[in-house]
């Protein structure tokens, strides 16, 4: 039942050390029309029992709890479904992570002021053993689908895969999500995957007043990344094959530019992935 204009909800599995941080940044936006969810994916530490102690503090809180451990990716799935039943528009967010207090607010009114848009991106900074650096999209991937239609494949497609902690329209840009999260076999790079239609079709509206504070330090890439040459191989063309079928749904595009646009992808694979091919056979052929 939608009682909410925003609903923040938080895929957790293990994260007693950090979460308690990360809700209160939530309770303290100055937005006030939100509800949170916290979805509890079979944690063996004290996750339970700190949100269940949250939410009886703060009544804007609730506790889901998995029936079985799922895989980060199938949680974050669920809880996509979660957040679109729950409210007009949804954001997931990690249980190590930040934002300022104006996040909600920032969003919401960028997605209410363009209708047409089913993503709020915010400014991402993240943060490597206390030192922050900005990681924000280049200016030239607005306006993507236009150029294409033009004839001009831009130079980027440079956009933070945070992004898939931004603000989404529940309506089409929650099934939109969903889709393209669980289309991709690989649980590496799958939030860059899944965020890149949007960021194509011209569906992201960009907040710089809403900031996430991302913490770096997670090991995703040593324990998802790929190994072997061939595996490196096969995630890059994968990513880059899902990529470029979005043109199905974009205006009518030349043969020429629909060719250099699918180069424009496959290198934009290797700065996704960090999978570089030659790297990796120079290595193994002790040249490098």
């Amino acid at each position: 039942m939608k009682n909410a204009k925003v609903a923040v909800v938080f895929p957790i599995f293990n994260g007693a050390r950090t979460m308690n941080k990360s809700l209160d940044c939530i309770a303290n936006q100055d937005f006030a029309d939100f509800r949170v969810i916290i979805v509890d994916n079979k944690s063996t530490d004290d996750t339970n029992r700190i949100a269940l102690a949250y939410c009886q503090r703060d009544s804007r809180f609730e506790l889901v709890e998995n029936d079985e451990h799922l895989s980060a990716v199938d949680n974050f799935a669920r809880c996509m479904e979660i957040g679109r039943d729950a409210a007009d528009y949804f954001c997931l967010r990690s249980c190590d992570d930040l934002s300022n207090e104006t996040f909600l607010s920032a969003l919401t009114d960028a997605l209410d002021r363009n209708p047409d848009k089913l993503l709020a991106g915010p400014s991402v900074s993240r943060v490597r053993e206390g030192k922050s650096r900005p990681h924000n999209p280049d200016p030239i991937i607005f306006g993507y689908s236009e150029q294409l239609a033009n004839g001009t494949v831009p130079r980027s497609l440079a956009f933070p895969a945070e992004w898939c902690y931004g603000l989404f329209r529940s309506e089409v840009g929650a099934d939109l999500m969903i889709q393209r999260w669980t289309e991709y076999p690989h649980a590496w790079c799958v939030a860059s995957y899944a965020v890149a239609e949007f960021v194509i079709r011209d569906l992201v509206v960009w907040s710089e007043e809403a900031e996430y504070i991302f913490i770096e330090g997670s090991g995703s890439f040593e324990k998802y990344g790929a190994k072997t040459f061939r595996e490196k191989f096969r995630q890059r063309l994968n990513y880059t094959l899902g990529c470029f079928k979005v043109v199905r749904k974009l205006p009518q595009i030349d043969f020429k530019t629909k060719i250099r646009f699918f180069r424009r992808l496959w290198r934009d694979s290797r700065a996704k992935t960090r999978y570089d091919l030659e790297d990796h056979i120079l290595k193994a052929l002790k040249i490098r």
